[in-house]
């Protein structure tokens, strides 16, 4: 089994998240903590990425879990990291 795989399956659905928030909050340079973001609200509505960080992001995603979302995918299905840990989870 690949090392994303491993981290993916021995990782749950808050773990994720806890993750997802502390990867934006590195992105984001201080802007924002990870404390602070909500994982239940839309990434771009609320300024958590745009369209640079978006790719910095993504490109984490498929590195630590071993998922790839396209861009199209983050603006129209998977735009909350509720819904980000889902898709990883559900992809394990």
């Amino acid at each position: 089994m690949a090392a994303p795989e491993r981290a993916r399956a021995s990782v749950g659905r808050a773990q994720v998240i806890e993750e997802l928030r502390t990867r934006l909050a590195a992105i984001s340079d201080g802007k924002f903590a990870a404390t602070s973001i909500d994982p239940a609200v839309n990434v771009f509505d609320y300024g958590y990425v745009d369209s640079l960080s978006a790719v910095l992001f993504l490109a984490h995603v498929e590195e630590t879990y071993g998922v790839a979302i396209d861009d199209v995918e983050l603006v129209e299905r998977l735009n909350t990291l509720d819904a980000i840990a889902d898709h990883v989870c559900a992809s394990s």
